[in-house]
């Protein structure tokens, strides 16, 4: 197909043809659209730095990519020295793909990389291979799970890396996983990642005899190594190609898990009887001086207590132990300069890293150690930080530095740990860089006598998982996070201080309505809880925190003291006036989800309860088929006695969406509930009377910030949509519901997650923060000025390989249309032409565009007309057409003449 240099996005060319058609009627098709004003805001992650697992480092010539296990994957930018995140187009629908397993530079270009990505319990288990040729700029996407099943989040993601491009030929590339009930673990495309087969003579070696459930709760069946839950299969473990061969390890052990195979005949057989069994292959690597090396680990649970590296000479054959302890070995990274410079790591090994004089309250950090060696292996130096290495003056004589924390002052204490990856920059042979649980870690001076200095260096990566977060009046912003306790916001992209005491997971926090210095936040999973009565400079633990995780909330009784909510499953609510020394349980709550919790600012002796009653047992009663009302609705619980007692209320059936536990708060009186796939609902009478909201189609979560205008009712803002034919994306109202604009449905870095909310922000209208799976804290607020539409050059963008609809394919014979018994000459057809006037013109993108948003209710006309839709000649393997976004884009096109009508359809 001749396409111009100049290729408009989808967005763009049909804005333009619908500015430009003067008196074509568009308003049948955006009838229900909400405006989108997308270009008007400003996205991105609120500055904290690292907080969760980076499995994986990838280096190319020039560049590096990073894939962590629930967030994402990262570009490192060298013009401002942070990463870059590349997967921020990922929808919610699509989340599991967040988890990334393995990354693969095409050796010959930087820019051309491949993500294999996929997740268990999310998106339907989903296995996909994203492509970029533009450095992450855009993407391609195949879906592979027909053949293999990858999980990004389960045991074996620190094995590096199961994905890998032929040097010789960038056209063939080798992944792998478990089996999909197909033919092989090992799969394989020779036309750039287009299509994938399996590798027959992989799976001939009978590796793969046990049938698992992945997941565990549904029917799916894979083939796998082990007959262990789908959380501890890794199949595939790790690839790499040289010289014409393929190298391929498996997750097994006691029998050969190391194997070889000539590319042009995937005939495979063992590598080296004089390789060890007895544990887990974690990575391939090479010197490119004529050897690779392979290292083991003793369990795929970060077992690191037995396991080892060694040498494989590939002309002789020979084995050569070069373990530098006798741990598990993450990897061994050649200096490609100098290949008798290398570095090794260990791997799920808990050992000291510490430094007398810098960890002054005497705790030791434990975590792995690092080594490097200059003579291929055969020597190494330990250079863990904190080794004592011989005696000095002050009778501590170290070769490294204690860890600087570099300003992100929550790692204090913290050890690099539960990582493989130990990787040298390529622009800088100084430089390394280390995976780790919490983040990534660098050191510049490697090679230094002395004096060699780790530092924490997580810019830009942001996976922590906030589970709560809020805004107070005239404050900062709080934010309640798994695993690192919270932190205070007061810029975006200012690393915030974190809570002290840290108490770890940490899941509700709550400021009190009345007297915002007074807050509180209760522990995720333990019964722990910290108050504070000045605004977080000093928190005071509670005696008892009245049950674990939920959510909190505060308010102020006539006599001017405090009472304390602390929400928890079962829909039970306790309260506490003193601080955490006794607590009551309020009367008359009930549910089975995690009860959200809001207090009248104006009236505190109003408190808000709302949750979802669901009876997991329904299925039991074999005349139901599904739940019933009774079995699941949600619930409004008011109390007017500042909690002591509540009154309920049913809201709406419960559709098992994540429970929607924030209530938005409009004014006075007026609240509005999320209610998932059932909308939502709002009362302005203080919870007497509750109607639905009538321009609500789905709304996940809620919540409500600053208004624009002071005395205005605040600001709503939904994940969800207003209508059905709406895209699902975050929306804002300033009318109560009443109306909605779309500010976002580019950036949703796979959705609300955990946390599952929206907060705006009180103190600056249009600033909203968002939850996530694992990228993170997600801001939004108002642009300084409107950007313009995306186009190819900034644009991150999935291109699905989904078939939206089939027809019957063409051939180059005379067809009947099967609705009018008309003769459809091939050679006739016009392609582009959907409404069949002969002609291309703006009316074929308006009936295109209203047929993919509903092919039911706007049908085209007949046969003809879906076989000249399909105007990119795309077919399925059963011979059947495709028509999807991109041949509206290519209509688009045509139109505002980028391409040429010729262009479109069968070329030569």
């Amino acid at each position: 197909m001749n396409i111009k240099t100049k290729i408009l996005s989808f967005a763009t060319s049909c804005a333009l043809i619908f500015t430009a058609s003067a008196g074509l009627d568009t308003s049948v098709m955006f009838a229900e659209t909400s405006e989108d004003v997308t270009n008007t805001m400003d996205w991105g992650a609120v500055e904290i730095g690292g907080g969760g697992f980076v499995s994986g480092i990838v280096t190319g010539q020039n560049e590096m990519y990073l894939r962590t296990d629930v967030g994402g994957a990262y570009k490192y930018n060298y013009e401002t020295g942070r990463w870059d995140q590349l997967f921020a187009f990922i929808n919610e629908a699509d989340r599991g793909l967040l988890s990334v397993k393995g990354i693969a530079i095409d050796p010959t270009d930087d820019d051309t990389a491949y993500f294999l990505c996929g997740c268990a319990y999310f998106s339907d288990a989903r296995t996909v291979i994203f492509k970029t040729t533009d450095g992450g700029k855009t993407f391609e996407e195949v879906d592979v799970t027909d053949l293999i099943q990858v999980h990004g989040n389960g045991d074996g993601r620190e094995c590096s890396e199961p994905i890998a491009v032929d040097p010789d030929n960038p056209d063939t590339i080798y992944a792998g996983g478990d089996v999909t009930a197909g033919d092989s673990a090992l799969i394989k495309s020779t036309d750039g990642g287009k299509t994938w087969k399996a590798v027959k003579g992989y799976d001939d070696l009978g590796m793969y005899t046990n049938d698992i459930k992945w997941p565990l709760w549904t029917d799916h069946i894979t083939r796998a190594t082990t007959s262990g839950e789908y959380n501890t299969q890794n199949g595939v473990a790790t690839i790499h190609i040289e010289d014409g061969k393929v190298y391929v390890g498996t997750s097994v052990t006691g029998q050969t898990n190391i194997h070889v195979a000539d590319v042009e005949t995937d005939e495979f057989t063992e590598l080296s009887a004089d390789l060890p069994t007895a544990n887990y292959p974690l990575t391939i690597s090479s010197d490119y001086n004529g050897n690779i090396f392979v290292t083991y680990i003793a369990g795929l649970a970060f077992s690191g207590g037995a396991g080892g590296a060694y040498k494989y000479n590939i002309a002789s054959g020979t084995v050569t132990d070069i373990s530098p302890s006798g741990n598990a070995i993450g990897m061994i990274t050649a200096d490609k300069s100098d290949p008798d410079k290398l570095l090794a790591r260990t791997c799920g090994l808990w050992s000291d890293q510490w430094y007398e004089k810098e960890w002054t309250d005497g705790s030791i950090a434990w975590g792995d150690h690092f080594f490097r060696s200059e003579d291929g292996g055969a020597t190494w130096t330990d250079i863990t930080p904190g080794q004592q290495v011989g005696q000095y003056t002050d009778n501590h004589y170290f070769l490294s530095e204690p860890i600087d924390t570099n300003g992100y002052d929550w790692i204090y204490g913290k050890a690099i740990h539960w990582g493989s990856g130990i990787v040298i920059d390529p622009r800088n042979s100084d430089k390394i860089l280390l995976t780790s649980g919490n983040g990534v870690f660098a050191c510049d001076n490697t090679w230094a006598d002395k004096g060699v200095q780790f530092y924490f260096d997580p810019a830009g990566i942001e996976e922590v998982v906030a589970l709560d977060m809020t805004s107070v009046p005239d404050g900062a912003v709080y934010s309640a996070i798994g695993d690192y306790d919270g932190f205070v916001h007061t810029d975006v992209n200012e690393i915030p201080a974190q809570h002290k005491p840290n108490m770890g997971s940490t899941g509700a926090i709550a400021y009190c309505p009345q007297n915002p210095d007074v807050m509180v936040r209760f522990a995720e999973n333990e019964g722990k809880g910290y108050y504070t009565t000045d605004g977080g400079t000093a928190w005071t633990e509670m005696a008892n925190a009245g049950g674990s995780g939920g959510k909190a909330a505060i308010t102020q009784l006539e006599d001017g003291s405090y009472r304390i909510f602390h929400t928890s499953s079962g829909g039970k609510v306790n309260y506490s006036d003193d601080f955490g020394d006794s607590w009551s349980e309020c009367s008359g709550t009930k549910g089975s989800k995690v009860p959200g919790i809001l207090v009248e600012p104006d009236k505190p002796n109003i408190v808000y309860v709302y949750t979802a009653q669901y009876n997991d047992y329904w299925f039991y009663d074999t005349t139901k088929t599904e739940p019933t009302y009774e079995d699941a609705n949600y619930q409004l619980m008011v109390s007017t006695d500042y909690g002591a007692t509540f009154t309920s209320a049913d809201i709406c059936k419960y559709d098992q969406c994540d429970v929607a536990n924030r209530i938005a708060y409009l004014g006075e009186g007026q609240i509005v509930l999320g209610a998932g796939w059932n909308g939502a609902y709002i009362s302005t009478d203080y919870g007497k009377t509750v109607t639905k909201l009538d321009n609500v189609f789905y709304c996940k979560t809620i919540g409500y910030g600053a208004p624009e205008k002071e005395g205005d009712v605040n600001t709503l803002y939904m994940y969800g949509k207003p209508q059905e034919s709406d895209p699902e994306g975050i929306y804002r109202s300033q009318d109560s519901g009443e109306t909605w604009v779309l500010i976002n449905k580019d950036n949703l870095y796979g959705g609300t997650g955990n946390g599952n909310f929206l907060v705006g922000d009180m103190n600056e209208f249009g600033t909203v923060y968002m939850s996530t799976v694992g990228c993170g804290i997600i801001y939004g607020r108002l642009a300084s000025e409107p950007k313009p539409e995306p186009t190819e050059t900034t644009a991150v963008t999935s291109v699905s390989t989904t078939t939206t609809t089939k027809v019957t394919s063409v051939s180059t014979e005379l067809t009947t249309d099967e609705t009018t018994d008309e003769t459809i000459d091939p050679s006739s057809l016009i392609y582009g032409d959907v409404n069949l006037d002969k002609s291309v013109t703006s009316t074929d993108v308006v009936l295109l565009n209203k047929y993919l948003l509903s092919p039911t209710e706007y049908p085209l006309d007949r046969e003809q007309a879906y076989l000249q839709a399909n105007c990119c000649y795309d077919f399925d393997d059963d011979g059947n057409a495709i028509i999807d976004l991109t041949d509206s884009t290519y209509v688009c096109n045509v139109v505002l003449g980028v391409y040429v009508q010729s262009d479109l359809g069968p070329q030569e």
